[in-house]
């Protein structure tokens, strides 16, 4: 924002009426627009001039591998010490529960659409079995068990399902790349594409949930199917 680059000189001088000159040795980018436009960062013994603090600290910040162990960190450190100690995860707590709200509704609506779907898929095992009633009576004369029959039905749901979570893979992801590509302007960040995750995880579970979902709800009418008595369907056939 104030145009500097590598090499060149400044005058730094705070609200106290202390200042300095210092030098620009490099660029820090965060991509937080606002952690950019007021951060900088200085050689300890400069920050303590200018804060009027010298042979004081008041902050210490410490970076780990797994950025998800900070909290588990922060209270040994907290324990070892004797100081406060917070974790990104505490700071930042507001932003964060924001997200849990978030992924609650994103799960309410995908769980909503996949009982959609698990009826839709019973609805068609269920109109199968009863159009291939008169079949499945011939098959069950021929000496067919009612696993065997239960089974077949079970299988066919199972296709349905599998053929479904991977057309939902490919709009899946195809959708992804649309939406990657539509470009906008954030105030709080310097990004200009939406930040998408293409995690293997995530089509993996879509997928088994899919599957599973699928084969409870073509269960039932494969297990009505099974209890057709042969006698009766084709007697009321003829």
């Amino acid at each position: 924002k104030l145009g500097a680059r590598v090499g060149a000189n400044l005058t730094v001088q705070t609200s106290e009426g202390v200042s300095l000159n210092a030098q620009v040795v490099g660029l820090f980018h965060s991509g937080v627009r606002s952690v950019d436009e007021s951060s900088a960062y200085v050689l300890l013994k400069t920050a303590q001039i200018l804060a009027k603090q010298t042979a004081l600290i008041n902050e210490l910040r410490v970076r780990v591998r797994d950025p998800m162990t900070a909290g588990t960190i922060a209270q040994r450190i907290e324990r070892q010490t004797g100081y406060k100690s917070v974790s990104w995860q505490e700071a930042h707590e507001d932003l964060l529960s924001s997200f849990v709200i978030r992924n609650a509704i994103m799960y309410t609506v995908v769980g909503a659409i996949l009982l959609v779907a698990s009826f839709g898929t019973y609805n068609i095992i269920s109109t199968i079995t009863h159009e291939k009633a008169r079949d499945i009576a011939i098959m069950k004369s021929l000496g067919l068990s009612e696993g065997t029959v239960r089974t077949i039905f079970v299988l066919e749901a199972l296709i349905i399902g599998l053929a479904g979570a991977l057309l939902g893979f490919v709009f899946g992801y195809l959708l992804c790349l649309a939406l990657g590509s539509i470009e906008f302007k954030s105030p709080f960040m310097d990004a200009n594409r939406l930040p998408l995750v293409y995690e293997p995880l995530h089509y993996l579970i879509a997928g088994m949930v899919a599957l599973v979902s699928s084969v409870t709800a073509g269960f039932a009418p494969a297990r009505k199917a099974a209890r057709v008595h042969p006698v009766d369907i084709i007697r009321g056939a003829t």
